[in-house]
């Protein structure tokens, strides 16, 4: 993710979760966002940047003070941007503003993991194989075939909640078995 995707994803997680980083708002709120943001970033999040990039953190303000409101710091570089200059006034917007290479004595630091909603990235189970997801498509097809269907949009339905449930934690047979019995039912099979 470069700075401009950086700042895109802010603004996109600015208008999606209604924040208001204008004059009515406060510090807390402030850094509460931008930790949040560069948090999307640096951990991932489903929704807003489903690749984390841990090369994104925050800094505090120098001598002890909370974290700057809105510079995301490019690590190991150390470059550093204003991402939304203007920040507690009505007049804020989004663009980097670079403000150059932090100096080795400001604390940069790792953004906090952002709250429930982000994957954990580590608990997801290992890649099975590229066999295990044939075997699904294997068997859709074959259930849509004794239909008497062709394949249709619904197809990417049964195979993303076979999925969804693996990565949940379910394994990949139960997955299979629980949501083909769904999906043999929708086509008139069961």
């Amino acid at each position: 993710m470069n700075i401009e995707e950086l700042v895109d994803m802010a603004e996109w997680i600015h208008v999606d979760e209604e924040v208001d980083l204008g004059a009515s708002s406060t510090r807390d709120e402030r850094n509460a966002f931008w930790m949040r943001v560069v948090g999307c970033a640096y951990w991932g999040h489903p929704t807003y940047n489903p690749v984390p990039d841990p090369q994104w953190c925050v800094k505090d303000a120098g001598g002890g003070r909370p974290m700057s409101d809105d510079v995301a710091v490019s690590m190991p570089s150390r470059a550093a941007w204003d991402c939304i200059p203007g920040s507690g006034s009505d007049s804020y917007r989004f663009e980097a503003e670079s403000i150059g290479i932090l100096p080795a004595d400001q604390h940069v630091y790792v953004p906090d993991k952002p709250a429930q909603d982000t994957p954990a990235w580590g608990a997801l189970p290992p890649y099975p194989g590229d066999a295990a997801f044939d075997e699904i498509g294997a068997i859709l097809w074959a259930d849509y075939a004794e239909a008497g269907r062709v394949p249709d949009s619904q197809v990417g339905r049964w195979f993303g909640r076979t999925i969804y449930d693996y990565l949940a934690g379910m394994t990949l047979d139960a997955s299979i078995e629980k949501h083909r019995a769904e999906w043999r039912t929708a086509l008139g099979l069961d």
